[in-house]
């Protein structure tokens, strides 16, 4: 018997497990009403059926959404549209596979609560995020990540399953937005910020710096810092932003972080070879709170120079 399961809209896993389920139930036929047998006589056994195949496709927004994430507007109705004969035998087959994957992924975004918590009390802030929170954007979320591994916080095994599901769905990936494929971000929002662009103070890193940055000392980043907005550094610190893939990525996102572009206090530290002439690879900034970045540079390049020298000793986040 071959069926064929094809998913209409996006939907999560446990969305598919419950939809999957709810066909099984709903199209199983009626188990046949027979006397009950006598003691002395064997119940037949209904000859075993030949496996079929089905393909189950989620799209890749439908995965990413497996991610910690703040809710976002209401998605349109899922349907499940069944082409073809049903085969229990694999629906069950199917529906296992899916509670492999999302007990992993239950377990990651633990992982991932965990590891913001970490960082919240090593930035100052509660861990709970009732005083200060922070969010963080591109590849310093793997390193963040594997500095809880260095500190005992073991992250979850990934089952076969689990490797096979993303295998499959490896091609539906989607590539980062220009800029953003080389930079990453930590937002840092001060107790009493009431969101985007409020007491938010941004920490830009260069991707391909982290194991530069984290082979040098704290005190010689700090001692390194560049006034990018004021002094003699200003105008070739803006040229460098604006050409390489801070300013790509600040860009991209002009839409919905105007403030980005618009910083009252900008610090970087460069790469000692190149100096200006390319961009910075650590780089403190904010609209609202420019006081913040001038009094607490040195903190928090303290901070971030721990992340990366203790991500360094973790494996590799998957």
């Amino acid at each position: 018997m071959v069926a064929k399961i094809v998913q209409e809209g996006a939907m999560s896993p446990l969305s598919l497990l419950t939809k999957l389920k709810s066909v099984s139930a709903a199209a199983s036929p009626p188990a046949p009403s027979s006397p009950p047998a006598s003691p002395s006589t064997a119940s037949p056994v209904p000859a075993a059926k030949k496996p079929a195949t089905d393909t189950v496709s989620l799209s890749a927004q439908a995965v990413s959404k497996m991610s910690v994430s703040a809710a976002g507007p209401a998605e349109p109705p899922v349907q499940l549209k069944i082409v073809g004969e049903l085969s229990f035998t694999d629906l069950r087959a199917t529906s296992a596979r899916i509670e492999k994957v999302m007990e992993y992924h239950s377990a990651r975004m633990d992982f991932t609560r965990d590891t913001i918590k970490s960082l919240c009390g090593q930035f100052g802030f509660d861990p709970d995020g009732n005083g200060g929170n922070l969010m963080l954007s591109g590849e310093i979320g793997k390193v963040a990540e594997r500095q809880m591994e260095s500190r005992g916080r073991a992250m979850p095994e990934k089952s076969q399953e689990v490797k096979d599901w993303e295998a499959e769905r490896q091609s539906q990936a989607s590539v980062p937005p220009e800029g953003w494929d080389k930079s990453s971000l930590i937002t840092l929002f001060l107790p009493g910020s009431q969101g985007t662009d409020d007491k938010q103070v941004e920490i830009w890193l260069d991707n391909r710096a982290f194991e530069k940055l984290g082979k040098m000392s704290a005190d010689e980043v700090k001692a390194g810092l560049v006034d990018m907005l004021n002094g003699p550094d200003a105008a070739a610190s803006q040229v460098a932003v604006d050409d390489g893939a801070f300013g790509a990525a600040m860009r991209t996102d002009s839409r919905y972080h105007p403030e980005y572009q618009q910083s009252k206090a900008r610090l970087g530290f460069f790469d000692p070879q190149q100096g200006t002439s390319a961009q910075p690879w650590l780089m403190i900034q904010s609209r609202s709170e420019p006081g913040y970045v001038q009094e607490n540079a040195g903190k928090l390049v303290d901070t971030v120079m721990s992340i990366l020298k203790e991500g360094a000793a973790g494996r590799t986040a998957g």
